[in-house]
């Protein structure tokens, strides 16, 4: 039992660190990424109603939103209606892709503008959530 109770303990405390290891780069990406940073502000403020949307969605479904950066990213010729068609049976889609497609469309161009700032962001789950939490809350008055 006293076996058990360390091997737990030691778990935990792995488990501990690896989480503040994430959230010690999640914190770090704004600096290691400043025009992306600055962009995705810049997008947040001309489309607050979408990245509002997008960022809760993020938080809801961070494998969606995940695969919605990487499918931007790696289908750089293709638009959002796309993306919805192979994804239909995602209600937030319909959502984004008709109340909030112009904010999208411009998030998506974000992706490809900044693959590499993006990519790294995704690499945490709902980061974008955090993002709007602790990024760009109080440029786009996003507490609805």
């Amino acid at each position: 039992m006293k076996a058990l109770k360390t091997l737990f303990a030691g778990l935990l405390c792995s488990l501990f660190f690896v989480f503040s290891v994430n959230a010690q780069e999640l914190e770090k990406w704004s600096d290691n990424h400043p025009e992306a940073s600055k962009a995705l502000g810049a997008w947040v403020k001309a489309h607050p109603d979408a990245a509002h949307y997008i960022f809760e969605w993020d938080g809801s479904h961070p494998e969606r939103s995940q695969a919605l950066v990487t499918w931007a990213i790696t289908h750089p010729m293709e638009n959002l209606v796309k993306f919805y068609n192979e994804h239909k049976d995602w209600p937030e889609m319909e959502v984004i892709t008709v109340t909030h497609k112009a904010g999208t469309e411009d998030f998506l161009k974000w992706c490809r503008t900044y693959h590499e700032a993006a990519r790294t962001l995704m690499l945490h789950s709902m980061a974008l959530k955090w993002a709007g939490d602790h990024l760009y809350k109080a440029e786009a008055n996003m507490e609805k």
